[in-house]
């Protein structure tokens, strides 16, 4: 079993929430990454050497996730193949609601992590590792020497038991949380990983409430060992079970409000395969990158029920300068497109301003398909707004959101993942119930927030907060991976 078959795999605890009346952008995701695979009630408190074990081995693993242990239910399938059937299940028993975890590595194996006085009376004959009281079981002994390679590779760095990553595997010590790096989100989100660079690390405690999984934590975009500065009020892992937010846009697949568009597209505007393309052939310099980089924006993606497309992406942003600062890049795209064979027009409420709106058409195969577009929207007293279309003509009224300044939120984003995977919109090797969830919904802010916001581009740290609403037609069965 790879991680991206078992990281949010919970069909096992959505049949515990029907008794009783997630594979993550995301990131997410991620998130967006591992944030299903938990049951949670009172943690059973490990012993006070379990936090350090745990940073000892992290180094190991791409993702480490904790779990409570749960007798009245069969044991996971994973300590099913790792100790066999009738050991499995007496230490299941014995096991009690205690945690215990499973790692993910570069291999791609799946280890059992547990603590070695669970093992004390019956380890015989097993293919495991002991490091600082936990034994690391792999699926065979090949795997077994992987691992002890990977932990003299990856020597343990003394923190400080303020630091994330200290905060971190306290809270995988104590209670369900999920512990992840790039790696691991690579593996899940697939070619959208460009898009979720700053959650390509992160650590995130989790709760589940009837048939909503609510998380808590940081992300950012490198090792959480590497946060040297913290928060005023410290690395805290909270989660919030307030209820899920207003449905958004009916029409919408997937809404996303921020306050910088680097905050998704950093990665590809700083990579310079795409860097020179934008600057030779649209004369996007580095000016005009970092003016679009600073722009607050929103984007929508919306079900098409007609036409050759099966969804249309919509983008809104206050672009500074407005049409006049603009237009050179502009007529430059126009000029690429029609030598590729697209043909431009003008609606005509538009032809007093043509410049102001532009539709874009493929008649190369003999049908007229609107392809996409882009015009100005004019409010009385307020900056216009850049509105565009991909396949889909660009929206003549404005969706985009200013986030307030009263709200620290750097971004908002909301999803049905369920709707997104019936029409194959869900890239990357997301687990099933994820796909099956009735929707997703998420807030990114700054975890040291700054006095100006337009500075944060450097941010590395973000505390994030959110749910997913697991749909009540999916599926209850499967195991406790």
């Amino acid at each position: 079993m790879t991680a991206a078959e078992s990281l949010l795999k919970i069909s096992t605890y959505r049949s515990l929430a029907q008794s009783l009346p997630l594979t993550t952008l995301g990131l997410v995701t991620v998130l967006l990454s591992g944030l299903i695979g938990v049951i949670l009630n009172q943690p059973s408190h490990q012993d006070d050497g379990t936090p350090a074990s745990l940073s000892r081995v992290s180094g190991a693993f791409s993702l480490i996730q904790s779990f409570h242990g749960d007798a009245k239910r069969p044991a996971p399938k994973l300590w099913n193949q790792r100790l066999g059937l009738v050991r499995a299940g007496n230490l299941w028993k014995r096991q009690g609601r205690s945690i215990w975890w499973q790692g993910w590595s570069e291999d791609g194996d799946a280890y059992l992590i547990l603590p070695d006085q669970l093992l004390a009376d019956d380890s015989k004959n097993l293919r495991k590792h002991q490091v600082l009281g936990l034994s690391l079981l792999g699926s065979d002994e090949l795997h077994r020497q992987q691992l002890i390679q990977r932990l003299q590779r990856h020597s343990e760095r003394p923190t400080q038991p303020t630091s994330l990553h200290s905060r971190c595997m306290q809270r995988l010590a104590d209670a369900p949380a999920v512990f992840w790096t790039s790696d691991a989100l690579a593996a899940i989100s697939g070619t959208t990983a460009p898009l979720l660079q700053q959650g390509s690390h992160g650590c995130l405690a989790l709760r589940l409430n009837g048939n909503t999984l609510h998380w808590g934590g940081y992300v950012g975009d490198r090792s959480i060992a590497l946060a040297a500065s913290q928060p005023k009020q410290g690395w805290k892992f909270s989660v919030s079970d307030r209820q899920k937010p207003s449905n958004f846009d009916q029409a919408s697949l997937l809404e996303v409000h921020g306050a910088r568009v680097d905050l998704i597209l950093g990665m590809l505007l700083s990579r310079q395969i795409i860097q020179e393309p934008l600057e030779s052939q649209y004369g996007v310099n580095q000016s005009t990158r970092s003016r679009l980089a600073l722009s607050p924006f929103s984007l929508r993606l919306q079900q098409q029920t007609k036409g050759p497309y099966r969804a249309g992406l919509q983008f809104q942003a206050p672009l500074p300068g407005g049409s006049a600062a603009w237009a050179t890049v502009l007529d430059q795209v126009s000029n690429r497109l029609e030598e590729r064979g697209f043909q431009r027009s003008t609606p005509a409420q538009d032809k007093a301003n043509p410049a102001d709106a532009v539709i874009w058409n493929d008649q190369r195969d003999g049908q007229s398909k609107v392809v996409g577009g882009w015009r100005w929207l004019q409010e009385s007293q307020k900056a216009p707004i850049f509105s565009a279309g991909l396949a889909s003509l660009p929206d003549t009224k404005p969706f985009y959101q200013v986030l307030p300044l009263s709200s620290p939120a750097a971004l908002k984003l909301n999803a049905r993942p369920r709707n997104l995977e019936i029409l194959g919109l869900m890239n990357g090797s997301w687990p099933a119930l994820l796909k099956q969830a009735d929707s997703l919904h998420l807030q990114v802010k700054p975890a040291i927030p700054s006095p100006n916001p337009k500075a944060s581009g450097q941010q590395a740290w973000w505390e994030m907060s959110g749910q997913l609403v697991i749909s009540s037609a999916a599926d209850s069965s499967g195991d406790a991976d």
